[in-house]
């Protein structure tokens, strides 16, 4: 018994580990290839959205505070099977959570122009991410949601579910990319505005799916 608990404590760890790491690999992707695909653009359209990007840097800092404290939390007690626990903690972050997302949300639809003035003087960026982030506010309030429902889902038994709901979003927000930023398909090519409808698309399915779980 004493040689099999050590290979059981290591196949459970990698079924956390391998989907966790597969999904923050997918994550990368996405930036990657709007990187790409809008350095085929113009050079402003990819600074522009490299500056803009900046604010989601900072809601992700958040999101990950919020989703360590939720896992701690929800792991120590789905382990001692007190789901009723589990659940208060799970409402409890996702009303925080969605409070300050929705702060988000509302800078980027309202005040985008602000936001940019932040992090560059020059009017052709500024212009570029204010089309980016009014056009991307939504997926601010809907990251949110979606973090907390994957986070939750990854510390109750579906950390492989959990990475498939995200890696199929991330496929999904990259298929769209090609599509709305280039206009392919017969659909009109909307450079930087294709690149946030696509991630607010992507958003809304990752979304749906997490609450259908």
């Amino acid at each position: 018994m004493r040689d099999e608990q050590p290979d059981d404590f290591t196949k459970k760890l990698l079924t956390l580990v391998f989907p966790i790491a597969f999904q923050q690999f997918m994550l990368a992707m996405v930036s990657a290839s709007d990187a790409l695909m809008l350095g085929m653009l113009t050079q402003d359209s990819l600074s522009a959205v490299s500056l803009a990007s900046q604010v989601t840097f900072v809601e992700n800092l958040f999101l990950a505070a919020m989703t360590i404290g939720l896992s701690m939390f929800a792991a120590q007690y789905w382990g001692k099977e007190d789901k009723a626990a589990v659940e208060r903690i799970f409402a409890y972050v996702m009303k925080v959570t969605a409070a300050v997302s929705f702060l988000f949300f509302l800078a980027g639809l309202c005040i985008p122009g602000a936001l940019m003035r932040i992090f560059t003087n020059e009017h052709p960026l500024i212009a570029g991410g204010r089309v980016y982030l009014r056009t991307v506010s939504p997926a601010f309030l809907l990251t949110g949601i979606s973090q907390v429902y994957l986070c939750i889902l990854k510390n109750t038994g579906k950390a492989a579910k959990s990475s498939v709901i995200s890696s199929v979003s991330v496929v999904v927000n990259i298929i769209l990319n090609v599509i709305l930023i280039f206009g392919w398909s017969g659909l009109p090519g909307m450079g930087i505005a294709g690149a946030a409808l696509a991630t607010v698309i992507a958003r809304v399915a990752e979304v749906a799916w997490c609450m259908f779980e």
